[in-house]
């Protein structure tokens, strides 16, 4: 049986649904989206970080990153500060209740890997681990 690549590609972009979505719904009562999580994870990873900074780690566009951080800044979990290099900057750092949620969070995102790839025998998560640092590398088209 011959698996084409573009079944491989369908079938990748079911499980990251799958993560996103239980994710998305674990989170939820916390008053964060999973953007928004991931957000938390680069300020608290970073921070005190600039929202440009914050946008290229995530590998988003400023925009969409400051909309997650504003939603952010408005529910008290991130704190904006000048800069002090350069006072016309803000930076963007963790409130105490900032870090409970990201603690929260990552809690959560490990619990919904566990329940997806938990399933799978320890010798094939060795192997999909494999596979997918192999493509995970950068390569030449």
């Amino acid at each position: 049986m011959e698996i084409f690549p573009e079944v491989l590609a369908e079938s990748w972009m079911r499980v990251a649904r799958r993560i996103r979505r239980e994710t998305g719904l674990r989170t939820a009562p916390l008053g964060i989206n999973p953007h928004q999580a991931r957000a938390l994870r680069v300020i608290g990873d970073a921070g005190p970080v600039r929202p440009s900074e914050v946008a290229e780690r995530l590998g988003i566009m400023a925009r969409s990153a400051t909309d997650s951080v504003s939603g952010l800044v408005t529910t008290g979990l991130v704190e904006r500060r000048t800069d002090p290099a350069d006072g016309r900057a803000q930076l963007l750092a963790l409130s105490a209740s900032g870090w409970s949620a990201l603690a929260e969070a990552d809690r959560i995102r490990a619990e919904v890997a566990r329940d997806v790839f938990g399933t799978l025998p320890d010798a094939d998560r060795i192997a999909l681990a494999v596979l997918l640092d192999r493509l995970d590398r950068p390569t030449s088209l």
